[in-house]
């Protein structure tokens, strides 16, 4: 019971990820990194800018680790479902598993260059690693869209063929799919993240009549 009380909740943490994503990353890429020399070091030197960078980073870690959780119970559902056959479920696992790894890498790469300020003599900013950094990051997280493509495919697959969330989702799965391949087009990005908030919803709710109908055998021994 425990166990799918846990499940049931971490089913909506899709829907925590995007929340944090999507205004710690307004935080942790603000700021200038293209900008003229003397524009990007009066905003670096900032130590309430850096700290603004350093909030984004922390919120969109949070929202990583709540990816983690998400993407054991939609592979968890999948699973079942397969009755035998993992093949599905594998790749959702190892799709959220890439993805989360490749992002948690751009944004400590984000960060740690964005904020080094505070460890160089007299806070010297240096715009050139800055803009390199950003460059990096970004190419990381969207390179990392790849892995959430194989999650969100995978996943419309299992929906078409199991049922296991309104016939609908699938089909913005596969839109999603193909917008989470191009995510180095920012716009797309937003498409994708619009399904794992959705999916995260629909799964919750679709979990929740299979837990209750779990609760009666034991409700009617006692």
């Amino acid at each position: 019971m425990a166990s799918s009380g846990l499940r049931l909740w971490s089913s909506l943490s899709g829907l925590v990820f995007v929340v944090l994503v999507v205004v710690g990353s307004a935080l942790l890429f603000d700021g200038p990194s293209d900008g003229s020399p003397a524009k990007m070091t009066s905003w670096y030197q900032s130590s309430s800018n850096r700290a603004h960078v350093n909030i984004g980073w922390l919120l969109t870690g949070l929202g990583l680790f709540a990816l983690i959780w998400f993407v054991a119970a939609l592979r968890e559902r999948v699973r079942e479902s397969e009755q035998g056959d993992t093949f599905l479920s594998t790749v959702v696992l190892v799709g959220g598993t890439v993805y989360v790894a490749v992002a948690m890498a751009g944004i400590a790469v984000a960060d740690g260059i964005k904020t080094m300020s505070d460890d160089t003599y007299k806070h010297t900013v240096y715009s050139g690693v800055i803009h390199a950094a950003s460059d990096a990051s970004y190419i990381l997280v969207v390179t990392g869209g790849a892995a959430m493509a194989a999650l969100i495919f995978a996943t419309a697959v299992a929906v078409r063929r199991y049922g296991i969330l309104p016939r609908w989702v699938s089909w913005f799965g596969f839109v999603a799919g193909v917008a989470a391949i191009f995510s180095v087009i920012f716009f797309t990005m937003l498409v994708w993240l619009l399904w794992i908030a959705v999916a995260s919803i629909t799964l919750f709710l679709a979990s929740r009549p299979a837990r209750a109908e779990r609760r009666e055998p034991s409700a009617a021994t006692s």
